[in-house]
């Protein structure tokens, strides 16, 4: 079933508002655009209850506590609707100022590529995210091909 002008809109506005909360780096707003019955899942690791999720923002540096970036933005670079979700190629910046996932503090900038899926009830709070994130610039892999 082929979407409408309002639906995909509908979904960009509430994307906006969700990823405006992050930059904003504000975890009550951020959990406010959850719904009660939610799954996050980044790079495979499922978070599906609140405390999860509030867990795993702040461990991002997605709060006002230290996570493991600082100065974090995330920018939507292009958007694709399927019948049901919105897919947001994106770009994340920031700081590495913390071990995240087994990679050591660095003090570096660096901006990861990613995908994510995001999927809206009808009261307009996000029923699953879905991000899946290229980590490698975070190991100091360079983003392209590789000399053979």
């Amino acid at each position: 079933m082929a979407i409408d002008n309002a639906e995909r809109e509908r979904r960009r506005v509430l994307l906006r508002a969700h990823l405006t909360a992050e930059n904003d780096h504000d975890v009550e707003r951020i959990m406010e655009t959850f719904s009660g019955d939610t799954e996050m899942t980044y790079n495979g690791r499922s978070f599906s209850d609140h405390d999860s999720i509030r867990w795993a923002h702040g461990y991002f540096g997605w709060s006002s506590a230290r996570g493991a970036f600082s100065d974090l933005h995330v920018v939507i670079e292009r958007e694709h609707f399927t019948d049901d979700e919105i897919v947001a190629e994106q770009r994340l910046s920031g700081t590495h100022v913390g071990e995240f996932l087994g990679f050591p503090a660095t003090g570096r900038t660096f901006e990861l590529r990613a995908v994510g899926f995001y999927r809206f009830d009808r009261d307009g709070k996000l029923r699953s995210e879905r991000v899946v994130m290229n980590l490698g610039p975070l190991a100091g892999e360079q983003e392209g091909p590789r000399p053979e």
